[in-house]
C-alpha cells in the first residue's frame, strides 16, 4: 500500500493516522522506519516499534532497515520514504513474504507513482516489476493539500484500488498513464476516487474556487471536469427536491 504526494501534502499525517487506527483496532506488531520520527505512538492493542533512519540513528538507511525488518517478525512494516530501486526491492521482498507493507513516494498522482516505480528499473527488468506490482500492490493513495476558500487546508485525494482491470493496465507491455486514469474512473464502486471526481466534489461543496479546480488538471481534462461538476450539481438539486 502506497501513500504518495509532493512535499507538505500531508503524507506523514495520513501514514500516522493509519498506524493509529490499526493500533486502536487490531493486535499487530508494527515496525515504522521514519526520517525523522514526527509522531510518537504509544502501543495500545498493537505493539509499535519506531526506528529513526539516518547517520547515527537506529538504522543508516531505509534499505537496510527494510532488510533487517525481515528478521524482526513484524506484521506490518511502515517505510517513511521509498526513493530508490534498492528500497523498493527490499519492500517487495517483504510484501512477498506475507507482510503488509505501507510506504510513501514523492509523486503527484496514482498513475505517476506506478510510472516512477517502473522507471526505477532497466528496460529488460520492467516486465518483471510490472508483474510483481500488479500482484502485490493493493492500494495507492495520492493526496494534495489546497488552501480553501475559508482559509483552511482542504484535502484533495486520489485513491486507486488495485483490482483485475487496474492490474491489467499495470502489466501491459506499454504502460499508459491515461489508460490507468480511465481504469480508476471506472472503478469508483470498489472504493477508488478519481482526481476529477475529488476536485469536482471540493468545488461543489464550496471549499475551493473553479480556478483552483482547473489548476489541478491538464487543460485537456477541463471539459471532463465541467461535465462532472454539472452532473454533481444536478444530482444534488434532484436530491433536494
Amino acid at each position: 500500500m502506497l501513500v504518495t504526494g509532493k512535499t507538505n501534502s500531508g503524507k506523514s499525517t495520513t501514514l500516522n493516522a493509519l498506524i493509529n487506527e490499526i493500533n486502536n483496532e487490531q493486535n499487530k506488531k508494527i515496525l515504522a522506519l521514519e526520517k525523522p520520527v514526527e509522531y510518537k505512538h504509544t502501543s495500545n492493542k498493537s505493539m509499535i516499534i519506531q526506528k529513526e533512519v539516518g547517520s547515527g540513528a537506529d538504522v543508516t538507511n531505509f534499505r537496510d532497515g527494510v532488510i533487517n525488518a525481515l528478521r524482526e517478525d513484524c506484521d506490518i512494516l511502515v517505510i517513511g520514504e521509498i526513493r530508490d530501486k534498492e528500497t523498493m526491492e527490499a519492500a517487495i521482498d517483504m510484501a512477498e513474504s506475507g507482510h503488509l507493507v505501507i510506504g510513501t513516494l514523492h509523486t503527484k498522482s496514482c498513475a505517476e507513482t506506478i510510472d516512477r516505480i517502473i522507471n526505477f528499473y532497466e528496460v529488460r527488468d520492467q516486465a518483471t516489476i510490472k508483474y510483481l506490482m500488479s500482484s502485490l500492490l493493493k492500494l495507492v493513495i495520492s493526496q494534495r493539500l489546497l488552501k480553501g476558500i475559508d482559509g483552511k487546508l482542504a484535502l484533495l485525494p486520489e485513491v486507486m484500488v488495485v483490482d483485475n482491470i487496474v492490474a491489467g493496465c499495470i502489466r501491459k507491455e506499454k504502460f499508459s498513464v491515461s489508460e490507468l486514469e480511465d481504469a480508476i474512473q471506472g472503478n469508483l464502486e470498489k472504493g477508488s476516487i478519481s482526481l476529477i471526481n475529488a476536485i469536482a466534489t471540493l468545488y461543489v461543496d464550496g471549499k475551493i474556487t473553479l480556478e483552483q479546480a482547473k489548476d489541478q488538471i491538464e487543460e485537456k481534462n477541463v471539459e471532463v471536469l465541467n461535465r462532472t461538476i454539472m452532473q454533481m450539481k444536478s444530482k444534488t438539486n434532484s436530491n433536494l427536491v
